[in-house]
């Protein structure tokens, strides 16, 4: 069950968002059913779960439970049901999904590989759609479905920059597009160096072309982070002094500047993480407009309702953490940031401790899951961003002990010799 589920998400991901059906306000797409059926079957093994469970599944709960008061809080009983299902859908349904399939660290390479080989398929259509300025996929959507789904902006002189038109391919949005391929460059970058391979050379200057042609900040302050975090991995275990000290000065330093700025420290960083300035400068009204409904909803936020702006100002928040924060309030956001950099750091601590056989698929984890959770400050997870999150935090678990997975690997090349 476990094998066709994820082969149904993998696939699921890749088709274009006018393939949905309605149920009143609920948008209904194909892969929030897998994720559906997934949440259902972990249900059904609940003791395989509780027997590999850690701090990760257990603080995932805590997070869900926050989540169900934030909206019986903000709204009702029944609105609480429904919108924590759907976020229980999203999360754990994704999460388990990897936990119960994912295993071993010959699956982690499968899905990779099979992301990064549909990616690679699709990208013809990225730079058709790029240089002829022809969102061909969703055409053929919606003659198919008869849904006109993305946002009308996207045609729009807006979306042209550079004479090319960002590329969405199959995606609702090219933040979604790139951010997805940059979550796998650093594995065929990894693989590429842990055993150089000509097709694995295309593959990754595929990947680095697709974030290229969405012209978005979120993949190319992806490959930034990735850069950062790849120095981080190289000498962790040989200056962890080094980097708790340097931890502890950038600490401070965020501080002074949160509290002496005018803008603040968070508002610095949204401002200067992206590469459209006028897009920075309106990232930043956000983190300062919301900070009124947050310190007035600390504990619960303000779930579904709308928070208090200019009316000339959009809605809509480009910012995974802070959106968090602003509808579910600061413990839910600090419950889930604590998770995301509990499990980086659990598995870079161990790192050493891994077969090289393994060693890189660990790295490219680590490089992939630190940058998606860095960018979050100026990019929301919505749509298929969000399960792809707790998906990634999930495909991790068959590392938590390498010690197991090295016996693993031995009997491996063991069985292979003797054959």
């Amino acid at each position: 069950m476990p094998s066709i589920l994820i082969v149904l998400f993998i696939i699921s991901i890749f088709i274009p968002v006018e393939f949905h059906l309605m149920a009143g306000s609920l948008r209904i797409e194909p892969y929030r059913i897998v994720l559906l059926i997934a949440l259902l079957y972990s249900l059904m093994n609940i003791r395989r779960l509780l027997e590999q469970a850690d701090l990760v599944d257990i603080l995932l709960f805590v997070l869900l439970g926050l989540t169900f008061i934030s909206f019986a809080y903000n709204h009702s009983m029944q609105k609480a049901l429904e919108s924590t299902g759907i976020y229980a859908i999203e999360t754990l349904g994704a999460f388990y999904l990897a936990r119960l399939w994912i295993i071993n660290p010959r699956r982690f390479y499968r899905v990779n590989v099979t992301f990064v080989a549909i990616l690679g398929i699709l990208f013809a259509f990225g730079v058709y759609e790029s240089f002829a300025q022809h969102r061909i996929l969703h055409e053929w959507a919606t003659r198919l479905t008869g849904h006109e789904s993305l946002d009308y902006r996207l045609n729009t002189h807006y979306y042209v920059r550079l004479g090319i038109l960002r590329a969405t391919n199959v995606f609702a949005h090219p933040i979604l597009y790139g951010t997805i391929a940059a979550l796998f460059f650093p594995f065929m970058v990894m693989l590429l160096r842990f055993s150089f391979r000509r097709r694995y050379l295309m593959g990754s200057i595929m990947l680095f072309s697709s974030m290229m042609l969405t012209l978005s900040s979120a993949p190319l302050l992806s490959l930034v982070f990735q850069g950062l975090s790849a120095v981080l991995v190289r000498f962790w275990n040989k200056t962890q002094r080094l980097w708790l000290a340097f931890a502890f000065v950038s600490i401070a330093a965020a501080t002074f500047l949160q509290v002496f700025s005018n803008r603040g420290f968070l508002g610095i960083l949204v401002s200067y993480l992206t590469f459209n300035p006028s897009t920075g400068y309106y990232r930043m009204l956000q983190w300062q407009y919301s900070m009124n409904d947050i310190s007035n909803n600390l504990l619960f936020g303000i779930a579904h309702h709308d928070w208090h702006r200019p009316a000339w100002l959009s809605e809509s928040i480009d910012s995974f953490w802070l959106l968090l924060v602003l509808q579910h309030g600061i413990i839910a956001g600090a419950v889930l940031f604590f998770i995301a950099f509990y499990s980086v750091f659990y598995f870079l601590n161990r790192l050493h401790l891994y077969h090289v056989y393994t060693r890189w698929m660990v790295s490219s984890w680590i490089l992939a899951f630190t940058a998606m959770i860095l960018i979050g400050f100026t990019v929301d997870f919505y749509g298929k961003l969000q399960p792809m999150f707790f998906l990634f935090l999930g495909a991790i678990g068959w590392a938590r002990h390498p010690d197991k997975v090295n016996q693993q690997l031995k009997t491996m090349i063991k069985t292979r010799i003797t054959k």
